[in-house]
């Protein structure tokens, strides 16, 4: 059987392709670790997947790239990147405003929402504490959350 050279994880396509950005730019990776106050191994555990970068930590990466941290998450690999500058607010308080919302718009509990996600409810509770009081958001747990309410991770952004 043929191996799919399409990511299966939020996290892994996020590291392609900051990996392949990185490069495109000609940047190096202890270059890239100074615009965020890390050094190039950490880049190099990001870009192999041991890394599970919080939201924040994905956004600076991006924005240290100039780029949109949405495209680094959805980029399939073909063709060129879109070279969409940083926009708006990419945090994980305003991913918590949305889930309150959705989760609230879908008539789920927190502990149901926690349930489906495969995280504690106490966990859920943090995420949607208001001004900006809650958990940092690792990508993966971006994705579960994602994958609770049958959307693309990107639309929790």
């Amino acid at each position: 059987m043929k191996k799919s050279s399409e990511p299966a994880t939020l996290r892994e396509r996020f590291a392609r392709n900051l990996r392949a950005y990185r490069i495109e730019l000609g940047m190096s990776q202890e270059e890239l670790g100074s615009y965020i106050g890390a050094d190039r191994t950490a880049i190099s555990r990001l870009e192999r997947t041991f890394g599970n970068p919080t939201l924040e930590r994905a956004e600076a990466l991006a924005s240290a790239l100039d780029i949109d941290v949405r495209v680094l998450m959805t980029f399939s690999g073909k063709g060129e990147i879109e070279r969409r500058p940083p926009t708006g607010d990419v945090s994980s308080a305003a991913v918590g405003a949305k889930v309150a919302t959705l989760r609230e718009k879908m008539g789920l509990t927190q502990k149901q929402l926690g349930e489906l996600a495969g995280v504690d409810r106490n966990f859920i509770s943090r995420v949607e504490a208001p001004h900006g009081r809650g958990t940092p958001l690792e990508l993966a747990t971006l994705e579960k959350l994602a994958e609770a309410f049958g959307i693309h991770p990107v639309e929790l952004l």
